[in-house]
């Protein structure tokens, strides 16, 4: 039914993602891995996994970081209907994930992507807008028109010529050029709220995974210099970790 598509370039978060996927997907599923990273305890977590009869595959594999231009060698990769671009900083999903936008996709032929929604605290963004930014189109099935990218992003297989454009940069917004394409033919590109992510933006849960320092050489080397500044201001004032790990942990539960 699903294929997972993750450009792995943080083992720390992806190890959480792999997990959390394997274990409340109950639809037929695959994982597939592009390793953005050199990391032989990563690799041998996922060789585990699939020893143990988890569908995880390691499609490819660059020492150096090709970013968003893995994804299109994902998805070149996958064998389901429902393909899913995630960004290797989601930690933690919901259930049922694919029944609902399979559900979605055959009730509203017109629609051909959902991106989930995140998590959102005085903590994080997830990097979504509010929901002022959003227009309802199908209430019913918490669908809305608005602003929307890859962090979490289910589209249909006979879209899937539109999702595989490669361009120059590392990082670029695939979910929401995908989006962009199928407007211009008459289809659309949804939030859904029924179903959510814990997307992990922002100085404080990014220091409760103990992702600080990556994340601002990260965002050093790409130039990100306004989330380097908000990163490294945020260090005198992280929050106790007990309190981060309680709402993480509420978080977590939630997600259940």
């Amino acid at each position: 039914m699903i294929s997972y598509c993750i450009a792995s370039y943080g083992p720390t978060y992806s190890t959480l993602l792999v997990q959390d996927l394997i274990r409340k997907t109950t639809a037929p599923f695959e994982i597939l891995i592009w390793l953005n990273t050199d990391d032989d305890r990563y690799e041998k977590f996922l060789e585990e996994q699939r020893a143990q009869g988890a569908p995880v595959r390691i499609v490819g594999k660059t020492r150096e970081n090709i970013g968003m231009q893995a994804y299109p060698l994902l998805f070149a990769e996958s064998q389901y209907d429902l393909i899913a671009q995630i960004d290797d900083d989601v930690v933690a999903v919901s259930r049922n994930i694919a029944e609902y936008a399979a559900e979605v996709f055959s009730k509203f032929p017109s629609v051909k992507q959902l991106v989930a929604d995140v998590w959102q605290d005085d903590y994080t963004t997830g990097a979504r807008p509010p929901m002022s930014s959003y227009r309802a189109v199908e209430p019913e099935y918490a669908l809305y028109e608005g602003p929307i990218d890859g962090w979490f992003s289910v589209f249909h297989r006979s879209v899937l010529p539109l999702a595989q454009s490669r361009f120059g940069d590392i990082y670029f917004p695939l979910g929401a050029l995908l989006r962009n394409r199928l407007r211009e033919t008459g289809r659309q590109g949804l939030l859904c709220t029924n179903f959510k992510v814990f997307h992990v933006i922002g100085p404080q849960y990014v220091s409760h995974f103990g992702m600080l320092d990556f994340e601002i050489e990260k965002y050093r080397r790409l130039g990100r210099h306004e989330i380097v500044d908000w990163y490294e201001g945020a260090r005198a004032t992280l929050p106790p970790p007990e309190e981060l790990n309680s709402r993480v942990q509420n978080i977590l539960a939630t997600l259940e």
